[in-house]
């Protein structure tokens, strides 16, 4: 699936999703929110996480089905219906969020999860290691890089492909 960033100034960002069929999804970005898209990007990729918020995009969902009240999502969005990559992602993204914000070297975030994920019943991701982390940690930092480097109307354009 084809994701695609783009700076737009002082509107919106977009965020558009082409997948291997042609269909597409997009959503203007709420200021700030690329970043969190991006460190989804990171986690995803670097686990192999096929179920998460890409790859459910990637099969069919839209990212309006995301945005609903819960009572209005499709049934397999519904929080206690997601798989647990797709939990399990987003608590990383939410706590890579924090650490990006507060850059705070002590900032451990295995242990967070650790302490946050069994209060939810969420399982700790298997392949979630010191090394995995630090390269999640390297990726978010170059698509945030890349994306601070972007021209007002460039895009940003990433390959979000699982095998």
């Amino acid at each position: 699936m084809l994701l695609e960033f783009k700076k737009n100034g002082y509107k919106p960002s977009t965020l558009t999703c082409t997948r291997a069929d042609g269909t597409k999804t997009w959503t203007k970005l709420h200021h700030g929110f690329e970043l969190h898209d991006l460190a989804h990007f990171a986690v995803e990729m670097e686990l192999g996480f096929k179920k998460a918020f890409y790859g459910l995009l990637s099969e069919g969902f839209s990212i309006q089905d995301f945005e609903l009240p819960r009572e209005q999502r499709p049934k397999a969005l519904v929080p206690a219906n997601l798989p647990p990559e797709a939990l399990q992602t987003e608590h990383m993204v939410n706590l890579l969020m924090i650490n990006h914000v507060q850059h705070n070297p002590d900032f451990d975030l295995i242990q967070e999860l650790k302490a946050i994920l069994p209060q939810q019943n969420i399982p700790f991701p298997e392949g979630l290691t010191p090394e995995s982390l630090k390269q999640i940690q390297t990726a978010f930092q170059d698509l945030c890089a890349k994306w601070d480097a972007l021209e007002e109307e460039g895009i940003l354009e990433l390959t979000f492909k699982l095998d």
